[in-house]
């Protein structure tokens, strides 16, 4: 393992790559894609993650540079990273760019493809029109009224609904409000939650904060409330990865704790050090002694072990 330089921008893209390349099933996929095939602009990210990939797997203390990466996202998605983006957002743009690539690689895209279909109830109306769509993430939501740890959360999933205002249904041609409820159709290899910590509380205008309120999350951790019943596969995820967030919504450091061989390490741009489980469950929270608060999580299938209460 390997730190990563950081030009003063990078560190959220830094934290996410220390996740990717504690994803095997990426590791053993990319070497499948060729070096030399850059002639789509998400070719380009894949083959210049499988490069970074390959230095990082080096016997070398000296810190890795992303920044050819970070110029193929940029050709990719039009942002130029001069300004700190969001985690998830980084996720998504190297994913989105393995998907969309030739070969090899956009299979690597769809190891965290999760399908679902959302239900949309009109509450005048009662009217239900349901779709079916595709993530690689799955948002948990940090309200007063839902669990605030992640097994209850999940165990609840498709129980939660979400009220929307100012809907215009098309069945009854009215402005109103409509109920929205997800189900998992199918989950894969590796599952990716992110945590929404920043929400906007304004009306006419945008008011974005950050909440700290805690949010616990297991090591190990079961899916099958989630999944369609009629499904048989495996249901049962290890942590093995967590990016952290420390400052505000508008500015502040990204961080990564990774495990590899049931040790976790906290990776914070060019330093790495060993850490303990119990160091990562200070990120459950704000207020703690370092500040770091999860943002995004990372668990991989399970397909030798059960769920140990």
């Amino acid at each position: 393992m390997r730190g990563l330089t950081n030009d003063g921008t990078y560190c959220s893209i830094n934290s996410v790559v220390q996740c990717l390349y504690q994803t095997r099933e990426l590791q053993d996929a990319i070497r499948d894609v060729d070096d030399r095939d850059c002639s789509r602009a998400s070719n380009r990210v894949a083959v210049m993650l499988k490069r970074l990939i390959q230095e990082m797997t080096k016997d070398n203390h000296l810190p890795c540079n992303a920044s050819f990466l970070v110029h193929a996202m940029s050709a990719y998605n039009g942002v130029s990273y001069d300004a700190q983006e969001d985690s998830d957002l980084v996720f998504k743009c190297i994913i989105n760019a393995l998907a969309d690539s030739n070969g090899p690689a956009s299979k690597i895209g769809t190891l965290w493809d999760i399908e679902k279909e959302t239900r949309v109830r009109c509450l005048n109306c009662n009217m239900v029109q349901s779709s079916l769509n595709r993530s690689n993430a799955i948002s948990v939501i940090i309200k007063q009224n839902l669990p605030d740890d992640l097994q209850s959360y999940i165990d609840q999933y498709s129980d939660i609904t979400l009220t929307t205002c100012d809907y215009h249904c098309k069945e009854c041609h009215t402005k109103t409000q409509v109920e929205i409820t997800t189900r998992v159709l199918s989950l894969p290899p590796v599952v990716c939650m992110k945590i929404e910590r920043v929400q906007n509380i304004g009306r006419d205008i945008a008011r974005i904060v950050k909440t700290g309120k805690r949010f616990s999350f297991p090591e190990t951790l079961d899916l099958k409330y989630m999944k369609e019943p009629t499904v048989p596969v495996d249901t049962v995820y290890d942590l093995y990865a967590v990016v952290a967030h420390n400052g505000t919504p508008y500015c502040g450091h990204y961080t990564a704790y990774v495990r590899e061989d049931g040790s976790w390490y906290l990776a914070d741009d060019t330093y790495f050090k060993s850490c303990s489980w119990e160091d990562v469950k200070t990120t459950y929270e704000s207020g703690t002694r370092n500040g770091r608060i999860a943002y995004m999580l990372m668990y991989r299938r399970n397909t030798t072990n059960t769920v140990q209460m």
